[in-house]
């Protein structure tokens, strides 16, 4: 599976995300429960080591009585070292 479109400035992101349509389903889903913690903790651990982020956005995920997926977030961690917020 290819990885999805990220638009490079911070600008097309924000505009992006208030233009997504609001959707009750989608809201009450883990994913997007989680979304708020994951991009503070993508945040604040910008472009350190991807083995230091993972568990910290394991505990994200685990406080909102969900069971990580490693291979997703082992992903997102290496893009979190490399300075990027997968979660905007």
């Amino acid at each position: 599976m290819g990885r999805r479109y990220k638009p490079q400035s911070a600008v097309q992101r924000e505009l992006l995300r208030l233009l997504r349509p609001l959707d009750a389903r989608r809201a009450r889903t883990l994913s997007e429960r989680v979304r708020p913690g994951l991009a503070e903790v993508a945040r604040a651990h910008a472009h350190r080591p991807a083995a230091e982020v993972l568990p910290a956005l394991e505990d994200v995920v685990r406080a909102a009585g969900g069971e990580p997926d490693r291979t997703a977030l082992a992903e997102f961690a290496e893009d979190i070292e490399a300075g990027e917020n997968p979660f905007l």
